[in-house]
């Protein structure tokens, strides 16, 4: 009897896994860079937004909502009551709304490698990721430098 060229009695990907690999390594580092992409689209949509103008009395122009976050970022704590709420909203809709797209293949891997429970790993986290792409949001607006839009 001829062997079938596709049976195979141990499928490759079941194979035991070996002590001296760390598995989430590449899994972090594919994750890393994702999180990197997605916040920065987030921020090229926040770019594109034009300014509110609630600072322009406080600020050289602000053209964008990009420019006012960063500003807010800045000058202001985060409990400012409804300026707070409305960036935060609008902040929360587009990291959810560019989370939500990702395809769930990616987002299972950077779900894996974001969770802090790493027993319990869901198999899908959007919050986990939304709040991830937040963090490198929030960083790259605290590390902008405002001095063009300083001195009204």
């Amino acid at each position: 009897m001829p062997l079938d060229p596709y049976q195979v009695s141990t499928p490759y990907l079941f194979t035991e896994p070996c002590e001296d690999v760390d598995y989430f390594e590449p899994i972090t580092a594919f994750a890393e860079k994702r999180l990197e992409a997605l916040a920065k689209r987030v921020i090229y949509g926040m770019q594109r937004m034009p300014a509110s103008g609630m600072f322009e009395y406080t600020a050289k122009p602000l053209k964008s909502f990009w420019d006012e976050w960063c500003w807010y970022q800045a000058k202001y704590d985060n409990d400012c009551g409804s300026l707070s709420s409305a960036f935060e909203l609008t902040l929360e809709s587009m990291i959810s709304v560019t989370v939500r797209e990702l395809p769930n293949e990616e987002a299972v891997l950077i779900s894996c490698a974001v969770c802090e429970d790493q027993q319990n790993m869901p198999a899908r986290s959007d919050d986990e990721i939304c709040n991830s792409v937040r963090d490198v949001v929030t960083e790259a607006a605290g590390s902008r430098s405002l001095a063009r839009f300083e001195g009204w």
